[in-house]
């Protein structure tokens, strides 16, 4: 661990992100941000939204608070700090740097994951994030609501590991549907999505395009049964199949689509799911497995608005608001890096809260109390 000593855990953690990697467009951006800032540059200004955001806390005023505590003015490497210009440099951050850095730390991520790990389902989904419509009102989306919707691809590996890889912001009422080919880049993956992408015309689209999928029909699905397969197995981890089918769906004025597989299944609360898919080179189980594991991007949302945050926002403004946002997934990012390099079974949320008393501190306390075994 002598590589660490030299580093807090802050250190450790911000590390990944490597500037001088970022495109010639962002670090000539970069250079003019600076170029009007004496204390507030933009490395500088990052590290202080990042361990803002990263720590919860709740206001710009809060963030300047947090500068009485002389270990953070020395990480940081300032002395003190103004609320106000925080705001006022925060405001001027470039959304698409941000992206820049993410897209970064997320294919590191993908080159760094753990080499058992060589299988992975493309989890798509969308959360809505509720805003203050009197204080934000370019949010608005009806009479009396305000929000902005995260469309997002989270790459899933297992139970245990799983991470964001790509992601879109737009206001709430955008229908996820429109988004979702924004978020489908790699042809023979396996998307797995839930009813509300389900549309004949985009399967077909997606099965032509050398996408897989797996997602789950509306009740009012017209479903053309072609074969009937017999079943070896029944049990999945959260009920018994039913039927295993080859079909093709829609009719009369609707699309017909291509051929596709329809698994059925009885979950343990006596639900009926019917899950369509292109995948027919495995069993219906691990149809019905790979669809179970589409919770997990729920569970993933649930993380991101307790444990960070984004519940309340530091600026009123769009771009603010979204960088933000961006700014947690950058945050999540950096945690599962270190997950990876420590090969290590703890969450994200457990490695969160050990930062939180450990930051000052040297990287290696921070590291052995995860380290595996």
């Amino acid at each position: 661990m002598d590589k660490y000593n030299a580093k807090t855990s802050f250190q450790k953690w911000f590390s990944a992100i490597k500037f001088e990697e970022l495109s010639e467009k962002a670090k000539n951006w970069i250079f003019q941000f600076d170029s009007y800032s004496k204390k507030l540059d933009f490395t500088t200004t990052i590290k202080i939204l990042l361990h803002a955001v990263y720590e919860e806390l709740p206001s710009y005023r809060e963030i300047d608070r947090a500068f009485m505590d002389r270990r953070l003015c020395e990480e940081i490497g300032i002395d003190s700090l103004c609320y106000s210009s925080l705001s006022r440099k925060t405001a001027e951050i470039s959304q698409d740097v941000l992206i820049e850095i993410f897209t970064q730390l997320a294919r590191k991520v993908s080159e760094q994951r753990p080499s058992s790990k060589t299988t992975s389902l493309q989890l798509v989904d969308s959360t809505t994030i509720p805003l203050n419509r009197t204080r934000f009102p370019w949010a608005t989306f009806r009479k009396t609501k305000a929000g902005i919707k995260l469309h997002l691809n989270l790459c899933y590996l297992d139970k245990d590991n799983q991470y964001p890889e790509s992601f879109t912001i737009t206001n709430a009422e955008e229908h996820d549907r429109n988004h979702f080919e924004c978020l489908v880049d790699k042809t023979e993956a396996t998307y797995v999505v839930d009813r509300g992408y389900f549309d004949y015309q985009l399967l077909d689209r997606l099965h032509y395009d050398g996408y897989f999928f797996v997602t789950r029909t509306k009740s009012n699905t017209t479903i053309t049964v072609l074969e009937q397969i017999e079943l070896t197995k029944r049990k999945t981890t959260d009920g018994e199949i039913i039927s295993d089918q080859h079909v093709i769906l829609g009719g009369g004025n609707n699309h017909v689509t291509e051929q596709f597989r329809l698994v059925t299944i009885l979950t343990k609360g006596q639900s009926r799911l019917r899950i369509v898919t292109n995948r027919f080179d495995v069993s219906p189980t691990e149809v019905a497995d790979m669809y179970q594991a589409r919770w997990q991007i729920e569970l993933f949302f649930k993380h991101l608005k307790q444990n960070l945050t984004i519940k309340q926002f530091y600026s009123r403004s769009e771009q603010g608001a979204i960088n933000q946002v961006i700014l947690t997934l950058i945050a999540t990012l950096l945690t599962y890096l270190v997950k990876i390099e420590l090969n290590s079974s703890a969450t994200l949320f457990q490695l969160k809260r050990s930062f939180h008393y450990l930051c000052f501190e040297p990287a290696e306390i921070w590291l052995e109390r995860h380290k595996p075994g």
